[in-house]
């Protein structure tokens, strides 16, 4: 399984499973929800408001890019192109 790696202020970073996931959704302006076909869900909390622009620029499409680079395979975790936010807290994750 491959892993989205989504950066922490403090030069750290989570890992987020990039398989199985089945819809992504934004919570309250900071917030980003990954439901996975499993029944697992993985709610990621940023510091700030996440880049909920249209099309191309948005956070969701990033880590969504990132996702499909990896396309399931094993190997390093990738970090997606910049995103608007650094992460503040994440719940339910494997690694951390």
């Amino acid at each position: 399984m491959g892993y989205v790696k989504i950066a922490k202020a403090n030069g750290q970073f989570d890992l987020l499973p990039a398989e199985d996931i089945g819809t992504i959704t934004f919570l309250a302006g900071n917030s980003l929800t990954f439901n996975y076909v499993t029944g697992r869900k993985i709610t990621l909390t940023f510091a700030g408001t996440v880049s909920q622009a249209s099309g191309y620029d948005s956070d969701d499409q990033k880590i969504t890019r990132a996702i499909e680079k990896i396309n399931g395979a094993s190997g390093p975790g990738i970090f997606p192109e910049a995103l608007s936010q650094f992460l503040l807290s994440s719940t339910n994750l494997a690694i951390t």
